[in-house]
């Protein structure tokens, strides 16, 4: 989703929190594609020591994320994560019950024996390459149904959120 990121952060910055990336890269990719840490975020990422974002995650209200290496830290340290889920199935990760999915899309095809995975490919979308529903899984996941989700999040955990002025 090309906003979703922004309208996140800009929240999150509302409500007092800070927005750290842990990521390794700033911006990783080919040719001209690349993924980049998304704007407003404090730049963290680097070659630094696993246990340094472990420690980060571990002092994290919560962790806002893709399947990745860094969930599944911040789930071994306690830290609610936020499952911005789309190419994998729920069944893929661990429990949490801020998991956001959209089950009216294609989905899951990660997960899925058809399909072997090109880490070389920053296009892949197996079942949908090259078409209007390429990525579908995860762009049609709204920034506000992230919000919507970080709420409940934080009302649950009990932790604090400013509104921000009217």
């Amino acid at each position: 989703n090309p906003a979703g990121w922004q309208e996140v952060i800009a929240f999150l910055k509302a409500s007092g929190y800070r927005v750290i990336c842990i990521d390794q890269k700033t911006f990783h990719g080919t040719g001209y594609v690349y993924n980049h840490i998304p704007h407003g975020a404090e730049d963290e990422t680097g070659n630094r020591p696993l246990s340094e974002r472990a420690r980060w995650l571990k002092h994290a209200s919560f962790f806002i994320g893709l399947s990745s290496g860094l969930a599944w830290l911040a789930h071994a340290a306690g830290t609610p994560v936020v499952m911005i889920s789309g190419f994998t199935h729920p069944d893929n990760e661990f429990a949490t019950p801020y998991r956001i999915i959209n089950w009216h899309t294609c989905n899951s095809c990660w997960n899925d024996p058809q399909h072997q995975f090109d880490h070389q490919d920053f296009f892949w979308c197996p079942r949908h390459k090259g078409t209007d529903r390429q990525f579908e899984c995860t762009r049609l996941i709204t920034g506000t149904q992230v919000i919507h989700t970080l709420k409940r999040l934080i009302h649950d955990k009990g932790l604090p959120l400013m509104e921000a002025p009217a």
